[in-house]
């Protein structure tokens, strides 16, 4: 049976972890085409994932104890697919395209397809399980560099860490993009497009209720393959169809940059102070903080072992202080003092579930990722910034392609 993977590993032979890589998946065409080839090039983690999903043990807390797990994934899964499929198709119909053709191309039935697409949202709505993730966004007036650079730590349960995939989508529908997601889901958590957009999105949980089924990681691939500055991206973020609560930084090409808090039905936007911004998983918009959840919160035992009679947002609040105070000590910042500010592991130097670099029991920085979109470069590395090497891409884009004007994109 295969055990909780090491950082730094993925899929090797058989069950056993190999050397992990960051690795471009270069996909091509409709989204369909660019579908069918992510689930082809991704069947055996996809298949690996589906096959493990009992040893991930908040989703065992959803079963109810008399069902046997295997039936409870299959109810669970036809439930998914009415619900998640539904909506999709009405607002997002390029999406729910791309999800079948990569049920098809990994073959796999597509009910569990849209199983696993909905654990984020399964994560961020049980008894106030918030999800981490920390983010910032370097203005071209305090960058070494001249332009804007956001950087982020993924933190997540490392269960996922060897499912992380690398993605260029050289569409001929909408706007090309290239992102970090995982190897089932048509959306993505962190990207770029051909334009220069920068979008990365933090976990958070609003506390009013959906009105539809939509995954928060389709509306970040929506606003990437739609939009072509920050002005256009807080429009479409605020707008957008989402069951769940996300804090997203924007940036573009000229050196723009926004932060936009979205809850399942309202939306709040916060400029930067001092040609910075900073996300963790609070909301910080006057709007929005009556739709967070409370302060005084704490995880219950309904959530996993390692979060039970702690705090809800003792992390994301000790996580934004730390980066607050960091920052307050240069002008400037060069990718080398960013880097270290998201490998900090706080005052003692050791780092656990409340430094920027999250070495939690249950949470941890399982991806890091650097963006400058003037230069269109992106810098991932799988694992712990602090003992990670990342691999440069720089602006992958192709020039000069022709985009067909084919229907299915966001329902007005």
């Amino acid at each position: 049976m295969f055990g909780e993977p090491d950082l730094g590993n993925t899929l090797g032979q058989g069950d056993a972890p190999g050397k992990r890589q960051v690795r471009l998946y270069d996909l091509q065409g409709n989204h369909y085409e660019m579908g069918y080839q992510q689930g082809l090039q991704m069947r055996e983690a996809i298949h690996h994932l589906f096959s493990n999903l009992s040893q991930w043990e908040a989703l065992r807390r959803e079963k109810p104890f008399f069902l046997p797990f295997r039936l409870f994934l299959l109810l669970a899964a036809r439930r998914s697919e009415r619900e998640i499929a539904t909506d999709l198709a009405e607002y997002y119909p390029r999406q729910k395209t791309r999800a079948e053709a990569i049920a098809k191309g990994a073959d796999v039935d597509e009910s569990f397809l849209y199983l696993v697409m909905s654990l984020e949202n399964v994560m961020a709505a049980i008894d106030y399980r918030l999800g981490a993730c920390t983010a910032v966004g370097v203005g071209p007036e305090r960058s070494a560099l001249g332009e804007v650079v956001v950087i982020k730590n993924f933190d997540y349960p490392v269960f996922f860490q060897p499912y992380y995939v690398t993605r260029l989508n050289r569409s001929t529908e909408t706007a090309s993009t290239l992102d970090v997601t995982m190897s089932h889901l048509p959306g993505c958590h962190d990207g770029m497009n051909e334009h220069g957009l920068c979008l990365s999105c933090n976990t958070a949980l609003g506390t009013d209720m959906p009105s539809n089924n939509v995954p928060v990681t389709v509306l970040v691939q929506e606003t990437l393959e739609n939009c072509s500055t920050v002005g256009e991206a807080v429009d479409y973020l605020c707008a957008g169809k989402r069951s769940g609560g996300a804090v997203l930084l924007v940036a573009d090409a000229t050196g723009s940059m926004a932060t936009v808090e979205l809850s399942p039905n309202f939306s709040g936007v916060r400029e930067p102070e001092d040609g910075v911004l900073i996300n963790t998983n609070h909301y910080r918009c006057r709007e929005m903080i009556s739709y967070d959840v409370p302060r005084n919160a704490f995880y219950t035992n309904r959530n996993v072992r390692a979060l039970r009679g702690r705090r809800v947002h003792e992390s994301s609040e000790m996580r934004y202080a730390r980066v607050e105070q960091l920052l307050s000590d240069k002008e400037a910042f060069s990718l080398k003092d960013l880097l270290g500010v998201f490998s900090d592991h706080g005052e003692s130097g050791r780092g656990d579930d409340n430094t920027v670099c999250r070495h939690g029991p249950y949470y941890s920085t399982t991806c890091s990722l650097i963006m400058m979109p003037r230069t269109r470069r992106m810098l991932v590395t799988y694992g712990h910034p602090c003992q990670s090497v990342f691999t440069d891409f720089l602006n992958p884009f192709p020039a000069g392609e022709e985009k067909e004007d084919t229907s299915g994109g966001a329902k007005e």
